[in-house]
């Protein structure tokens, strides 16, 4: 069979979902191919950096390899943001790309360059297939290294080598991937006696505690200890828990700052972000982590390299006999009190006032499904997200280490194909939204059901904060918008607008009850966000 033919039946066999891609004629072959089959959606995008952050999206919400493709030059090119993203965040993508035809390689010919090097600093693997028989190989190295590695690879296919007959057969499945630690049993035991001495934990979960959430909880019940949820934590533990403080860093709660300045131990469960200026310089540090590479480089902290699962019933166990401090379990239920009441003063407002970013996030967590996906764009909404938003058993979908304005609109579109029984809301940045604005066009195309909240303050906030922070005067931030209502309407979607604070549970909750694509265009105030940093009482320590 031909090249393409295979490629195509080979996907289908591993379970591959949907294809995401811009069409070039690098591809030609191939999208014929795919055009014949009814297995594997293909989602036409507008971009190419739309369709890999799509591709990254599924991947990070599954855990399973997500494909996208582009053609040659530009088009390839284009997926390189999107493919970043993947990348920082450890999410399964395989990039598949045209090249020009095997007689060009290397030559001065239109939309040539070696993708091998441009993609170099971000995938584990990246090969060009220049004949036909050698497609079985690289298309199995390409997964295996995706998965077992969660990460991007990549495979460059000439455009002459689609049409070539391979002999190659269709492999039935993939090897399974062990991603199992084996635990050190010393190392838990040193740890735990370390935990057994403290008087005042805090617990901080991150992305990766998520599957383990509710062992994370018993655990602090049974210590006593505070928990402060990472923004990829959001929505493991309802907020709402008694011994629940807040956020770490710049998107986290002032009540924190409180807790780790008296707090002799944090231990970090499933979390790679480690906002060192927020932490007390000589605070104890325990991290449990599946991943070597996310231990974090500190003179106080004690690592064990093992799964949750294998660590925290070793840990309860042996800590049975371990009285919390009854002082500290005090402090802890004020802290989480102050907590609420942080939130509710920082979103009061009158009726008939223009909405704050931090009043829309609140607001969003009361209306929104309790098991939603909440897609978030890059911005300064973001961070008020993280702490004004009350979760409950939401998932938060962002752009974690890259943090690339335009993702949540497609990412958004990846998540509804992913999950379509599940409510999926995206809460975008009007400077974000820009970035990929036509894939609103996508969304229409495919009747996805999405709530589009775009916050639109007519400047790239978080610029804006950073550089009036930073002691300059804010400039090339300013954004000259659409009307957006209008913008919806002529994409042949739903759009709303919210002027005033007492509009906006109103609309919120039609709009998310229409289960209908749309767009609400909420005018909120200028930033409001105020520098965490300066409010740490810690940061003078010795």
């Amino acid at each position: 069979m031909q090249v393409a033919q295979y490629l195509t039946e080979q996907l289908i066999r591993w379970g591959v979902k949907r294809i995401y891609g811009v069409a070039g004629d690098g591809i030609f072959a191939w999208l014929d191919q795919i055009a014949k089959q009814s297995d594997i959606p293909y989602i036409a995008c507008k971009h190419e950096s739309a369709a890999a952050m799509m591709a990254s999206a599924e991947a990070k919400l599954t855990g399973n390899p997500a494909v996208c493709t582009a053609t040659m030059g530009p088009g390839f090119v284009n997926l390189l943001n999107g493919l970043a993203d993947a990348h920082t965040d450890r999410a399964p993508v395989i990039a598949i790309t045209g090249q020009v035809e095997t007689y060009k390689l290397g030559g001065a010919y239109k939309q040539f360059l070696s993708q091998e090097d441009m993609i170099r600093p971000i995938s584990f693997y990246s090969t060009t297939i220049t004949h036909p028989d050698a497609i079985q190989s690289a298309l199995h190295k390409a997964f295996v290294m995706a998965m077992q590695q969660k990460g991007v690879t990549h495979l460059a296919i000439c455009k002459d080598v689609f049409t070539q007959t391979t002999s190659d057969a269709v492999l039935a499945a993939l090897p399974r991937i062990p991603h199992a630690i084996y635990p050190d049993r010393m190392e838990i035991e040193l740890a735990c006696e370390q935990v057994a001495k403290s008087q005042k934990p805090l617990i901080l979960l991150g992305i990766g505690a998520r599957k383990s959430a509710d062992s994370c909880v018993k655990l602090a019940e049974q210590l006593g200890a505070g928990v402060l949820l990472s923004l990829g934590a959001k929505g493991a533990v309802d907020e709402s828990h008694p011994l629940v403080i807040g956020g770490w860093g710049e998107g986290g709660s002032e009540t924190a700052l409180h807790a780790l300045a008296e707090a002799d131990l944090l231990l970090i469960f499933g979390a790679s972000w480690f906002p060192r200026a927020f932490l007390p310089k000589k605070l104890s540090v325990i991290q449990v982590d599946h991943q070597p590479g996310s231990i974090h480089a500190h003179p106080y902290l004690q690592s064990v390299t093992a799964e949750l699962d294998d660590v925290l019933p070793i840990w309860m166990r042996r800590l049975q006999s371990r009285k919390p401090d009854d002082a500290w379990q005090e402090q802890i239920k004020r802290w989480h009190g102050e907590f609420g009441k942080e939130t509710e003063q920082a979103v009061i407002q009158q009726a008939s006032e223009q909405v704050k970013p931090q009043t829309l996030m609140h607001t969003l967590g009361g209306v929104v499904n309790e098991d939603a996906i909440i897609v978030l764009d890059t911005g300064e909404h973001t961070i008020w997200f993280n702490r004004a938003f009350r979760g409950k058993k939401q998932t938060p979908l962002f752009s974690g280490k890259w943090r690339t304005m335009g993702f949540g609109l497609p990412a958004a579109v990846a998540a509804k194909l992913t999950y379509p029984e599940k409510q999926v809301v995206c809460v975008t940045g009007d400077g974000g939204l820009q970035m990929n604005l036509a894939e609103l066009l996508t969304a229409a195309q495919l009747q996805l059901p999405i709530v589009i909240l775009v916050v639109n303050n007519g400047t790239l906030g978080l610029e804006e904060v950073k550089m009036s922070q930073a002691g300059f005067i804010p400039f090339g931030v300013k954004l000259r918008n659409p009307d957006f209502q209008q913008l919806a309407h002529a994409c042949g979607i739903s759009g709303k607008v919210v002027k005033e604070v007492q509009a906006l549970e109103p609309v919120l909750r039609e709009a998310l009850a229409a289960n209908q694509l749309t767009l609400v265009d909420i005018h909120c105030t200028s930033p409001t966000l105020t520098e965490r940093k300066k409010q740490i009482s810690f940061q003078a320590q010795a």
